[in-house]
């Protein structure tokens, strides 16, 4: 069994590779590696660092060797030109004059300079799913999907670099008012009937990069330009600066020479002699360094610097406060300053220059190249890429490939080498790698007998690998060949304790089980026949083991039933999702404009005792339980704050993708960055009115949300009428008394058995004005929709008329879902319905506890929300709890008159029951957060070190029967 999901996960994760397939044999870059590759987190030669620049600011430092588009055929292994490459990436970024760390090749070394220039592309074509080169950068515009508003089209996109990394999805439309037109809205605080309005721009403006958009439409799109930062330069120190004391009119020894620092009115004229003083080898008239990062512009950065080539020797003067000591180790790490009370002079040198070009040779191998990546926003550098220049051929007899010669004091040595053979026709049957340390990876071909059809790998964890394994991600969660992987609790004598759930996420090392027979998971399609996936899911969150009291608890909030679809659920459309393990299908939903006015968000979050328990008490709820404003982050560019926000949903999942708001940017002005004051898409939107790096104040936000939606589990039938013809509506009569095809309008009757009327409306009118808002705005909707009662008409809005005849769907035996009410079968839970973040449809139905819920000894079982039969969707049974610790517990469900459980979700002792069970959005939303230490643990327990045989027998499985220590 588990040898045949082998099999289905390396076709499933083929069937997803082939689009790149074809393009990667002559251009990989800007393209993952195979959905299959291999992935292994860890090499004695690639590092992982955290260090400090002289700012004290924390730059993460990682280091990966990727190899990509790759193929076999006939006992040879084919890996084309930049196929193969050494990657080292950087938090944010790396800029000159901030002594910022960044590994070459293993070696710690430091970023000095850097030469930028913009590059810009006019009238570029794409279809959807397009990964497009543009020109000779690497780069590539990729068109990921296009959806609608209105059933008029906006597209997601982004800007992918040569590495396959990518730093966010953008949205962008031709068809809607732009941003700053919500500026004229005028609504009251608190619950505003639904905009008409979706406010999205036609150009996306991100920092240093530009996307104008000429045309987007839903298979195809058309930008009239692109401009995106190049670095075509860049210099390093490999040794740490020599820091001397500046004293004015007088020289400080340096090696062999001597550097002299003379007064002037705009700065140092420092100087560079021999040792004696008797030749002048260099002067140049600098100005000192401080924290201002407008110094780094192209124009500015001469003006800071003494580099002189020929002497190996870089002279900076750094003004930094009197309590900053040049230290890596103890530097000042509150903050940034822009002035300084009290301060002193001194001479930054440093030595062992290394500079490499973008697109040229690396210095010391010519068989590979250098590619300088850029963050796209800041424009300063974020990757360093080493990649092969020619195509590498392998085979059994010539089996191995030296990496790039890296800098060392002792050796100047390949930094890592690729061994591949045991190639048989069409698949390889060993491939590994051996870094500089000779320490080798294991055979990346995991399953030796069947072999690999490709050599793709990706070696260390720098974060390039998230959007590159985007695609395959949730395959190789999903794995289960060593059954469900648990990772180890992180016990600490303060466990995290919170009143309530509600915005949080599980815990990242929360227990992932893909697949649990009774949730459904299926593939459904709508009266336009588009596909639409329906998945429910099992989460909890926020639990912990109350130790005190020997008991665990689950707050309020943190047990989840979720269910969505891959995209809003939609009414007139006959769209349908899973309502406790059976379909159901939307009749109506009632949605609104929620305002917040004049709120303030601050950007402190971590408890005070420092332990990263992030308790986000700075928060702001939009509604009680509709959405929830973050501060997340914030960044510099020209000395002027970005604010990060997030608006995340109450189940915690974030809503798209972080969002910036900033100030102080001209956008008809000559600067280098710029970024909107404004944010709007669709129908959320925010107008700052103070943007800081610690707090923003905004002067109005508006973001949708969703009071109810009714639903049936009954199939709605379509039926045709002509004047005077009847139908059955449940208990009831419906007549259709009047049709008027070409003002689209028609008049209905419902009466009971005895023909008594119940009542009657008049449908539509269904005209270009109506269409121009449908299917989303709700009272134009139910203009086309004929309720009483739980049952209800509707107009077929795409075919409505025909053969003299008008098209209805029936629907009959509907259910109403309130948000903050109890649910009907199940008073335990709570319905909290979700909206889609841009416009008013159903996004999420999620059902959760109001009221803690205690496990202990004399209660170690708990049922989920019940249907109205009142059988429990699932059960969580506590199998081994010492009070302190959970050795075992496990969900079961009961499909079909079987029991199905899950396996032990603690194998290690843990200290909270947090769990995803099923996969949706929400679920998938989480594991993102997590994925990379996911698949790296994935890796730690495949390779042994926690053994299948001692996970099989260390499960607990009793079947449903407590085991509770005493």
């Amino acid at each position: 069994m588990k040898n045949t999901f082998r099999f289905l996960v390396i076709a499933m994760a083929l069937l997803i590779a082939l689009p790149q397939s074809g393009m990667a044999a002559t251009d990989p870059h800007g393209l993952s590696p195979a959905a299959d590759m291999t992935f292994l987190p860890h090499l004695a030669g690639l590092r992982n660092k955290v260090f400090k620049n002289r700012l004290g600011q924390k730059k993460h430092l990682s280091e990966a060797i990727v190899l990509r588009g790759s193929s076999i055929k006939d006992g040879k292994g084919m890996v084309p030109a930049g196929g193969l490459f050494y990657v080292s990436e950087t938090s944010h970024d790396a800029r000159p004059f901030a002594r910022d760390p960044f590994l070459m090749l293993g070696e710690h070394t430091y970023l000095v300079d850097m030469d930028v220039t913009t590059r810009k592309f006019e009238n570029i074509a794409l279809n959807k799913g397009d990964r497009k080169p543009l020109g000779d950068t690497g780069y590539r515009l990729w068109f990921d999907y296009s959806t609608d508003h209105y059933d008029k089209p906006y597209a997601e996109l982004a800007l992918i670099s040569p590495s396959g990394g990518w730093p966010l999805e953008f949205p962008i439309a031709t068809v809607f008012p732009g941003r700053e037109e919500v500026r004229k809205l005028s609504l009251k605080e608190g619950l505003n009937p639904q905009l008409e309005k979706f406010y999205l721009d036609n150009t996306y403006h991100f920092g240093a990069s530009k996307y104008v958009a000429e045309r987007i439409d839903f298979d195809d799109a058309v930008f009239k330009s692109i401009e995106f930062p190049e670095i075509t330069r860049a210099t390093f120190s490999l040794q740490r600066p020599i820091i001397l004391e500046v004293r004015q009119e007088d020289y400080r020894v340096y090696m062999n020479k001597r550097i002299y620092a003379f007064r002037r009115p705009d700065g140092f004229l420092v100087r560079v002699t021999n040792l004696t003083g008797s030749e002048v080898l260099a002067e140049k008239l600098i100005k000192p360094v401080s924290a201002q990062e407008y110094k780094t512009s192209q124009k500015e950065k001469a003006n800071y610097h003494l580099t002189v080539p020929e002497l190996d020797m870089r002279v900076e003067i750094h003004m930094d406060p009197t309590f900053l000591k040049d230290s890596d180790f103890v530097p000042w790490s509150t903050s940034k300053s822009h002035g300084h009370g009290s301060g002193y002079f001194s001479f930054v040198v440093y030595r062992d220059l290394v500079t490499v070009e973008n697109h040229q040779p690396w210095p010391l191998d010519n068989r590979y190249n250098v590619v300088l990546e850029p963050n796209l926003k800041t424009g300063m550098l974020q990757r360093l890429l080493i990649e092969n220049a020619d195509p590498v051929a392998f085979d059994n007899e010539h089996d191995s490939y030296d990496g790039p010669i890296k800098y060392s004091e002792i050796w100047n040595r390949p930094a890592f080498k690729v061994v591949a053979n045991g190639f048989d026709k069409d698949v390889i049957r060993n491939l590994y790698v051996r870094d500089y340390y000779m320490m080798r990876t294991d055979n990346m071909v995991i399953w030796e007998k069947e072999g690999r059809l490709d050599m793709d790998f990706f070696l260390g964890s720098s974060p390039v690998l998230e959007p590159m394994i985007e695609r395959s991600f949730l395959t190789r969660l999903a794995d289960s060949s060593f059954d469900t992987v648990v990772e180890e609790s992180r016990f600490t004598s303060y466990p995290k304790v919170i009143s309530n759930s509600s915005f949080y996420e599980p815990d990242h090392t929360a227990p992932f089980v893909p697949r649990l027979k009774g949730l459904k998971r299926k593939i459904s399609r709508n009266r336009s026949r588009e596909r639409l996936l329906s998945a429910e899911a099992v989460m909890i969150r926020g639990s912990y083991v109350d130790y005190r009291n020997n008991r665990i608890v689950i707050p309020p909030a943190g047990l989840c039933y979720t269910s969505r679809n891959a995209r809003n659920i939609r009414t007139l459309a006959g769209e349908s999702f899973f309502m406790l393990g059976k379909r159901a299908y939307l009749a109506t939903f009632s949605s609104g404009t929620f305002v917040r006015k004049n709120l303030n968000l601050d950007f402190w979050k971590n408890q005070p005792m420092g332990d990263g328990n992030l308790m986000y008490w700075q928060d702001e709820l939009l509604g009680v339980r509709n959405k929830a404003l973050r501060y997340t982050g914030h960044t510099y560019l020209d000395d002027r704050p970005v604010a990060s926000l997030s608006l995340m949903k109450y189940s915690g999942n974030r809503w798209g993708a972080h969002f910036y708001v900033a100030q102080g940017f001209d956008k008809n002005g000559n600067n280098r960055y710029y970024m909107p004051e404004v944010f709007s898409e669709g129908a959320t939107y925010i107008v700052p009115e103070y943007v800081g790096s610690n707090y923003v104040k905004i002067k109005e936000f508006g973001t949708p949300s969703i009071q109810g939606i009714s639903f049936t589990y009954q199939k709605p039938k379509g039926v045709s009428l002509a004047p005077g013809e009847t139908a059955k509506l449940g208990k009831y009569v419906l007549t259709c008394t009047d049709m008027n095809a070409e003002a689209g309008t028609i008049s209905l009757t419902l009466s009971d058995r005895k023909g008594n009327e119940i009542a009657s409306r008049v449908l539509g009118p269904l005209d270009d004005a109506a269409r121009e808002l449908l299917p989303q705005h709700q009272d134009v909707a139910r203009a086309m929709q004929f309720k009483v009662g739980d049952v209800m008409a509707e107009l077929d809005i795409r075919k409505p008329f025909g053969k003299g005849k008008v098209n209805l769907y029936l629907f009959t035996r509907i259910q109403e879902l309130e948000r903050d009410t109890p649910f009907e079968h199940d008073p335990r839970f709570m319905v909290r319905p979700d909206v889609c973040g841009h416009c008013y449809q159903l996004n999420e139905v999620l059902l959760d506890n109001p009221e803690p819920i205690i496990l202990d000894r004399d209660h170690p079982v708990y049922e989920g929300p019940k249907n109205a039969k009142g059988e429990p969707l699932f059960t969580i049974v506590i199998d081994d709890f010492d009070g302190e610790m959970i050795h075992a517990w496990h969900i079961e469900t009961r499909y079909k008159k079987k029991s199905y459980t899950t396996d032990n979700l603690a194998f290690r002792p843990r200290n909270n029951v947090d769990v995803l069970v099923g996969v949706n959005g929400t679920i998938e939303g989480f594991l993102r957060l997590s994925m990379l230490p996911r698949l790296a643990y994935m890796d730690y327990w495949r390779t042994g070190h926690h053994a299948p045989a001692e996970k099989l027998s260390g499960s607990v499985n009793t079947g449903g029967s407590a085991h509770i220590r005493r």
